[in-house]
């Protein structure tokens, strides 16, 4: 098992993720001034998926919840956090149309859940699964309006 430190560094860097998901729905909220709403929306989402990140600090100190140690989880991270940096100076320098950041953002979604990031955790206490399970389906809820909004754009053409 990984030291303490490192755990809570892996968990960091995990939060940060979220964080860098958001910066880049709130690039396009920015560029795409007639959606912002929509964006934003998922902006605030992200902002909580990163705190109940944070919030497995204090239960994986507690005991409440345990880190699975992956090996290849921190290289992964750092290589979808490289990809986040990308899109997000893609969207600020050219010229993408709504319909390529919506499908920018739900390859992002997905691939959140292929990496199968949030499997780091394990809920000891029933509250520690019922927030697991809300991350999970919380990737599975933006997959739905991400698609639902690419459907809805592409009837309009």
């Amino acid at each position: 098992m990984a030291s303490l430190e490192k755990q809570v560094s892996t968990m960091k860097m995990l939060a940060a993720t979220e964080e860098a998901v958001g910066r880049l729905y709130e690039a396009y909220a920015k560029k795409f001034q007639e959606h912002e709403e929509f964006w934003f929306g998922l902006v605030m989402e992200e902002v909580d998926h990163s705190n109940a990140i944070l919030d497995f600090i204090s239960k994986v100190r507690e005991g409440s919840a345990n880190f699975l140690e992956d090996r290849h989880l921190v290289e992964d991270v750092q290589k979808f956090q490289e990809h986040l940096k990308q899109e997000q100076v893609r969207a600020k320098q050219e010229d993408i149309s709504f319909i390529d950041a919506l499908l920018v953002a739900l390859d992002i979604e997905k691939s959140l859940i292929e990496h199968r990031f949030y499997r780091v955790f394990e809920g000891v206490s029933e509250n520690t699964r019922d927030i697991l399970e809300y991350l999970d389906s919380e990737s599975d809820n933006h997959i739905k309006v991400l698609q639902r909004e690419i459907d809805h754009q592409k009837k309009q053409k």
